[in-house]
Formats: structure tokens, sequence, C-alpha cells
């Protein structure tokens, strides 16, 4: 099978920019253009990973790149137009259009913070899996992470606060976006977002809490640490010390060997 003709895959996304404010006929067309490009393999292109259990179309990953490149000036210029094609998206139920819906989602402009984080609370707790509401905060919190982060951190604050295990889950999850996002420099606020959290952790919250001390060891070791021995030195909770234990294989040897340390010290104050 030859390589991607550029000038013919750009043609095809220009004709799809035609109808984009009929959304109607631009989910149908849409659809056929995934579907043309559906299950193909290209020597020099690697194609969407299908890490979740919805259907794919396996299409190169280049597609999702070329599309994301034409459509998100589309969304900050008719954000409104863009609402709606977005919901229209995320009910086709396919891998690669919700990954497009997602990315125009966080694109639109800020005074749509509101209208893009109803969206993504609604689609967070509808019984989505790991990978898909993963990618949905990765992609759909753009715009939020680079104009008003804070806004992103109140809204999982919310999120945490309610009796909902699921959204509670989402709320410690939705720290991933931040936490791995380069231009976020600001781990301390999450440190203080997840402080309460660890104080005495609920057993229904132990992996998202691990996925994101996992995230932030990565980022930066000796300031996790560092939260941890002050978490551990704070705390009487009788979760903590099986919670830490079972984040010790997430740091170097010298890490966890201080982390012990703090432990034992603590057992016997």
């Amino acid at each position: 099978m030859p390589a991607i003709e550029f000038t013919r895959l750009r043609a095809k996304i220009e004709l799809l920019g035609h109808v984009y404010n009929q959304p109607g006929q631009f989910i149908k067309d849409l659809t056929e253009f995934y579907s043309s490009y559906a299950d193909l393999t290209f020597q020099s292109y690697k194609t969407e990973p299908a890490s979740t259990s919805l259907p794919a179309y396996r299409t190169p990953a280049v597609l999702s790149r070329e599309l994301e490149h034409a459509f998100k000036p589309r969304a900050r210029s008719d954000p409104e137009t863009t609402l709606t094609v977005v919901d229209m998206i995320w009910q086709t139920n396919y891998l690669e259009p919700r990954q497009l819906a997602a990315a125009l989602l966080g694109a639109l402009p800020i005074s749509f913070a509101p209208q893009v984080l109803e969206r993504i609370r609604i689609w967070s707790i509808a019984g989505e899996n790991r990978e898909l509401v993963a990618m949905l905060h990765a992609k759909g919190t753009e715009m939020l992470r680079n104009e008003q982060p804070e806004l992103w951190l109140d809204t999982l604050r919310e999120w945490v606060q309610t009796k909902e295990f699921t959204l509670q889950k989402q709320a410690v999850s939705g720290l991933i976006p931040l936490v791995n996002d380069p231009d976020f420099n600001n781990l301390p606020i999450i440190f203080d977002f997840l402080q309460p959290l660890l104080v005495d952790p609920d057993a229904h919250l132990t992996y998202s809490l691990l996925t994101v001390i996992e995230k932030l060891a990565a980022r930066s070791e000796m300031e996790t640490v560092f939260f941890l021995k002050q978490v551990i030195a704070a705390s009487n909770g009788s979760n903590l010390p099986r919670f830490i234990r079972r984040s010790l294989n997430i740091f170097q040897v010298a890490s966890q060997n201080s982390i012990k340390a703090c432990l034992k010290e603590n057992k016997n104050n």
C-alpha cells in the first residue's frame, strides 16, 4: 500500500471544512472520510492504537493530526457550531472521532469554559473506560490548562467533594494532564490538592492516587518524596502506611529508604 498522499488528504479535509457549519452533513462526510482510510496498513505511518474498548477505524495517526490542525482554528472562530459538532461526534461511538471531538473541545475560547467543563463532567461519569476518559481530560482541557488552570483545579475539587465514587476518581485522574504538561510548573498546588486525600486514603481512590504519584515522581522525584514525607509526618491515618508501601516501587532505592525511615519514625511517635 503506498504512503498517504498529503495533497489528496488535505484536499479531502478542505472539503470537510466546507460543510463544517452544517453539522449533520459534516458528521456524515467525516464518517465516510474515516471509513475510506480504515484498516489500511501503511509502511511509513503508524495507526492509532486501539487502547479502549470502543470500536476503532484504526486509521493512520497522521489523519488525527491533520484533522486537529485543520479544525482547531474553526473551534476558536465558530465556537457555537463547534459545540454542536462536538456533541454529535461524541455520539458516533468510535475512538478516532471522539479524539477529534475532545481536541475541538479543548480548542474552544476560554469564554466557553462552562460548556466545556459541563461536557467533560457528563462524559467522565457516563461509564466510559479509563483510557477514553484520560484522553478526554488530556485533549479537552488544553485551553483551560493554558489560560486558566486554576479553573480546572477548582472543578476537580468540586468533583472530589461529591459522594459519587466515579466522579471522585475522575477528579484525581484529572490532575494528570496538568502534571504531564511541561508548561505547568506549579506542582505545589497539585500537592495541596492531594494532601487531604492522602492523610487517610480511601480504598476506592488507591489506583487513581498511585497513578498520580507515579506521574509526579516522573516529573520531580525529589519534590514528590518530600511531599509524601510531609504527609506521613502529619497523619495518623490507618490506611496511609499501606498506601505508602504500595507506592514505594515507584521510586529509586535511595528515595524508598528515605520514605521507609520516615514511616518508621512516624510509627514510633
